[in-house]
């Protein structure tokens, strides 16, 4: 189907969105996105909304695809659950363009879940600021919204918490006691963002605080504690996420094989090669994705195993 077909039929909610027709909407041109925001327009809010919650699915599964025009384009959408799936659609989108409005939709839109999307997508920017690939000037804006969502009392607790995930990377001493308040803040849904937030800052000194968790009772801290490993990525945690393998709760055992895989050495590729034998699919596909992604020590560049 051409694209000038695709576009025809858009706008007919009683045709079903087809996979080759979404992969048209990949990287348009000036001249093509042209065309499709004279469509995108006129479309009605269900039909917005289904096809951008089809572009975030395709996007999270190729990174590759790039559907940032068609996002872009919805970020001022009357229709809030337009909005949340065009500023979801951005979270891995690093062309400093995006930062003004994301900003602003951060600090302004009327719908939390928007705002919190905001904060979301703005950590990819974070994480640049961190790894020093971003303007300072960029990188201290984005800061300061981030601090002042978190320091407005009056604030969604879901918009706080995103932001406070996001602003770790900035790892400051004022952000370092804001994560440490956050921890002790009583609340269970806090306590999940502060320990996500440890693994963003890339200290070694919240290692004490994540192992402890990776024995908490809730699976939902658990989850959390390994992700953290993962990024925190000292090989001294290996023999913990092993542990976690055989966990109750199958989303722990996966983000357990994940943090192996982010942190690599012979002691973790041994365990991953021991998932690939549990007869667990999931776990099969996870600890696959897992040995086929790591730098491992003894093989710099790459290896290759037996399933």
């Amino acid at each position: 189907m051409t694209l000038e077909r695709f576009l025809q039929d858009l706008g007919d909610e009683d045709k079903p969105l087809k996979h080759s027709g979404l992969l048209q909407l990949a990287g348009l041109s000036s001249e093509d996105t042209f065309e499709f925001k004279t469509v995108w327009y006129a479309l009605p809010t269900t039909r917005k909304r289904d096809i951008l919650a089809k572009l975030v699915e395709l996007s999270e599964d190729n990174l590759e695809l790039d559907f940032n025009t068609i996002f872009r384009a919805s970020l001022s959408d009357e229709n809030d659950e337009v909005r949340e799936q065009a500023t979801i659609g951005l979270w891995e989108c690093d062309d400093r363009v995006v930062i003004r409005p994301l900003l602003g939709i951060l600090q302004d839109d009327s719908s939390p879940k928007v705002r919190a999307a905001a904060a979301m997508s703005l950590s990819k920017f974070s994480g640049m600021a961190q790894d020093g690939k971003l303007l300072s000037r960029d990188a201290g804006k984005i800061r300061d919204a981030l601090l002042g969502v978190i320091g407005n009392d009056d604030e969604d607790i879901e918009v706080r918490r995103r932001a406070i995930e996001a602003v770790a990377s900035f790892n400051s001493p004022e952000i370092e006691q804001i994560i440490r308040d956050t921890y002790n803040s009583g609340d269970d849904k806090l306590k999940q963002s502060s320990i996500f937030a440890m693994g963003r800052s890339s200290d070694s000194r919240w290692l004490p605080i994540v192992l402890q968790e990776m024995r908490h009772e809730d699976p939902a801290i658990r989850f959390e504690a390994a992700n953290a490993c993962g990024q925190l990525g000292d090989e001294a945690i290996v023999p913990h996420l092993i542990g976690l393998i055989k966990d109750d709760d199958s989303l722990v055992q996966t983000s357990a094989v994940h943090a192996l895989g982010e942190i690599g050495g012979q002691l973790a590729k041994r365990a991953l090669l021991q998932c690939l034998k549990m007869g667990d699919e999931a776990m099969e596909e996870a600890a696959t994705a897992a040995l086929s992604s790591a730098e491992f020590d003894d093989d710099p560049l790459g290896f290759t195993f037996e399933s």
